[in-house]
């Protein structure tokens, strides 16, 4: 790749990232009054506290009257009132004697943090009588919308069909050593973006649209879901990969995949819903070493004859 194609390509994808910069600003802005609570604005917005603190970079929930408050879009909350309401079906639990938050943790699966934020609990003592909800499956909130990741079915059998329908060869060419180096830099921007089921942007995505995004930046469309990704490009195994290959992995729901982006040295990027962010993991951490089905090739480099 000559210097002046490596600078246009460079400028495109600077770009690229100011318009998914801006795409994910639409937002309200609010100004605290006197009585109000994260609790009490978080109901007026239709949003969660923990989207809130999110937003806005708050660790605790104490706030000060007129603080500005940032509230997410639109758009994103009713994607999130969409996912709460179709996903997370729960159950009230009375709390009985005896019983304390490392008990119930471990008779529903969820971890002391997830019933503390799904109840918005400040602390860890528990009440005789006092009401919780609880997923209503008995699942864990964050395996469950990690496992239905967005809403795909990856079935053995069919994976196995679709391995004979894939391309024999990658997508497209790289330009070049120097332009898959600026993708993996570009990949690497994006950690810390929150995840969010369904989300396309900086204010929240998930782990196939953040595979979209970032290939549609170096001119590749790539379909939206995981199922679809699977089937794209060239399959090669574990001790092929290189960096811009996809990684997918088996997940706890036996007809579900998840996707990342392989960047060297055993390590692969994605968006994590286990930690609620664009994060960077290791193939050989043994839940992903276990759930690893294959890696697809997108776009190659020339090979010298």
């Amino acid at each position: 790749m000559g210097r002046r194609s490596f600078l246009r390509v460079t400028l495109i994808v600077l770009f690229a990232l100011f318009c998914l910069y801006g795409q994910g600003m639409s937002e309200e802005r609010y100004s605290v009054k006197s009585g109000d609570s994260l609790y009490t604005i978080s109901k007026s917005f239709g949003i969660s506290v923990e989207t809130l603190k999110e937003a806005n970079g708050l660790k605790r929930s104490v706030i000060q009257p007129k603080q500005i408050l940032i509230i997410p879009n639109p758009q994103e909350r009713q994607k999130e009132r969409t996912v709460k309401k179709s996903f997370v079906e729960t159950e009230t639990y009375r709390v009985k004697q005896g019983d304390s938050l490392y008990v119930i943790s471990k008779r529903v699966g969820l971890s002391i943090e997830e019933i503390k934020r799904m109840n918005r609990l400040q602390s860890n003592a528990l009440k005789t009588g006092q009401k919780l909800f609880l997923p209503k499956k008995g699942l864990p909130i964050e395996e469950e919308l990690e496992e239905m990741g967005d809403m795909e079915e990856v079935k053995e059998n069919e994976q196995s069909e679709g391995e004979k329908e894939m391309a024999s060869e990658p997508l497209a060419k790289w330009g070049g050593p120097e332009e898959r180096n600026l993708f993996v830099r570009v990949v690497k921007t994006f950690l810390g973006v929150p995840y969010r089921l369904g989300g396309a942007t900086l204010k929240g995505i998930d782990c196939s649209a953040f595979v979209k995004r970032i290939y549609g930046i170096f001119n590749i469309s790539l379909p939206r879901t995981t199922r679809e990704q699977l089937h794209s490009g060239k399959k090669v195994g574990r001790e092929e990969l290189e960096e811009g290959d996809l990684v997918f992995f088996k997940t706890r729901r036996r007809n579900n995949a998840h996707v990342g982006i392989y960047i060297g040295n055993n390590e692969f990027v994605h968006a994590s819903n286990r930690t609620r962010e664009v994060r960077i993991d290791s193939l050989n951490t043994p839940y992903f070493h276990t759930r690893f089905i294959k890696g697809v090739r997108i776009k190659e480099l020339e090979r010298e004859s």
